[in-house]
């Protein structure tokens, strides 16, 4: 597998039994994705409408909702984020109608842990989330930044005033060549009238 930068990728992991939750979870971090897991798929929805996932994956038959009616509710909160759907009851109709629905691929339980990083994988690259390293990451932040500042006919001296970072620290980040501190970057995004995850949304 590829050191692609992978932290800022937020994937929901949605399973009624709390065994499978851990550890697909754990296997997660292990591969540098921040997950989040829930047994209750009305949670999970819950959070989804707060925060920001760009891949949920999701079991197919649980007892308060099927995992088609939750890649519905998903869509409807996002429909950019990518679902994939787990299942042990593999079948064509059932595949057939979460692919209608919207998911993005479909593994059968159990599955080989290389299987479901691999589709995982697969998403990540369709959506053009995985960098190839971290250089590039905060290139494409720092140029975020820049058109947010020009968009605002911001200086980067009354932004340095605005965020008491010096002119040039928020040169470099704004040129890539350092990376922004989340504090340095809450302050930028608040002095720019945005939130932190506007500026890392779609990255």
């Amino acid at each position: 597998m590829n050191m692609g930068v992978r932290h800022h990728i937020r994937v929901l992991v949605i399973d009624d039994d709390p065994s499978i939750c851990k550890t697909v979870g754990l296997l997660l971090e292990d591969h540098g994705y921040s997950p989040r897991t829930y047994d209750d798929p009305d949670e999970a929805i819950t959070a989804a409408d707060k925060e920001s996932f760009q891949i949920a994956l999701i079991d197919l038959r649980m007892p308060k909702m099927d995992g088609v009616e939750v890649v519905e509710r998903l869509k409807q909160i996002d429909e950019r984020m990518s679902c994939i759907i787990m299942t042990a009851y593999p079948d064509l109709d059932s595949a057939t109608e979460t692919m209608r629905r919207g998911t993005c691929d479909y593994i059968a339980k159990p599955f080989k842990q290389e299987d479901l990083i691999n589709s995982i994988e697969r998403a990540c690259h369709r959506m053009g989330i995985i960098y190839t390293d971290e250089g590039e990451l905060n290139r494409l932040i720092g140029q975020r930044i820049r058109s947010h500042r020009l968009a605002q006919n911001l200086t980067l001296r009354q932004l340095s005033d605005r965020t008491d970072l010096t002119t040039s620290q928020l040169s470099q980040v704004e040129l890539g060549k350092n990376a922004a501190s989340i504090w340095a970057l809450a302050r930028i995004s608040n002095s720019l009238g945005l939130q932190v995850s506007e500026l890392l949304t779609g990255l």
